[in-house]
């Protein structure tokens, strides 16, 4: 190492001076650097222990948790110490196991009120209108009506107009009978209480019992169908969206002219508007375990 000698020298004693800042200036970014790296690594490892508490079974053991996830098992225990101190973990009394913590799920209902259903179902929206040719709408449950909410449209060709803030029947409308069909139980037949069937046009469903025959149908299937029941030439194909109880969000679906809603179309494309339906699920927070195993939401089967 180079040593100065700078004897009396007022500039050449400034310059140490400074040098010796530096120095000692690099010497602080230098441990900021690792000390930063040490809490991102420690972050990380914290968010994988929520994910790991957060899959099924449990209460999980330190030891457990250590092992599985390849972890230090004195680390392990400080950060769900910590994680439990913020409410975002729990350990319970009995087994000294830990599981997710209510601060988690007050969190996670703050996040869920921030989705936009529409914003979330914009992108699946355009990309049915591009793909399929059609015009694709999103609808939501408006008392004894479908409201629709948003829609996309294809770029070229003549296309079904639906403006938003339409509201259509339930009974005799792809996206309404797809919003009646997955309600509860009790709504449905409070619904069907009130319901008034105006014929629409010559196909349109007027009977109660037939309705209802109807709705098993499309709960089985996870899909319904309007084959000029509203509209004369207009035929539709709709499927639901899910919230992330698992309760109906809304319906998404396409309408179209009835020589190009052909039923070889309609069977190439009812899997295509099902998967956009639950794509959207996916969005607003549902997951396939949120679906009760029940006939109450025949599109379980469909989950995969």
């Amino acid at each position: 190492m180079l040593k100065w000698k700078c004897g009396a020298d007022p500039v050449c004693e400034t310059m140490l001076t400074i040098l010796g800042g530096l120095a000692h200036i690099d010497q602080r970014i230098e441990q900021g650097l690792r000390f930063a790296a040490v809490e991102i690594r420690s972050v990380s490892k914290a968010v994988r222990l929520i994910q790991a508490l957060g899959e099924e079974g449990g209460p999980h053991g330190v030891s457990e948790l250590a092992r599985r996830l390849e972890m230090d098992k004195a680390s392990v225990s400080r950060i769900l110490k910590t994680l439990e101190h913020g409410g975002l973990v729990a350990q319970d009394e009995a087994t000294r196991g830990y599981t997710l913590g209510l601060t988690l799920v007050h969190l996670g209902q703050k996040a869920l009120r921030r989705i936009d259903l529409r914003a979330a179902a914009q992108d699946t929206l355009n990309r049915l209108a591009k793909d399929i040719g059609e015009c694709a709408q999103l609808a939501v449950l408006a008392g004894e009506r479908a409201l629709y909410i948003a829609k996309a449209t294809p770029p070229r060709g003549v296309n079904v107009d639906s403006p938003v803030g339409t509201l259509v029947p339930l009974y005799c409308t792809a996206i309404g009978k797809t919003l009646f069909a997955f309600q509860r139980e009790p709504i449905r037949q409070d619904i069907l209480s009130r319901m008034v069937m105006e014929p629409f046009t010559r196909r349109t469903l007027r009977d109660a019992d037939a309705l209802e025959a109807h709705i098993e149908e499309v709960r089985r299937n996870g899909v319904a169908f309007d084959d000029e029941e509203f509209s004369v030439g207009v035929r539709c194909i709709a499927a639901p969206v899910f919230r992330h109880d698992g309760l109906i969000a809304g319906a998404i679906g396409i309408s179209g002219p009835s020589p190009r809603i052909t039923d070889d179309r309609i069977t190439l494309c009812e899997d295509i508007i099902r998967r956009a339906g639950l794509e959207i699920s996916y969005e607003i927070g549902w997951v396939a375990e949120d679906m009760p195993a029940t006939d109450e939401t025949g599109l379980k089967r469909h989950a995969g």
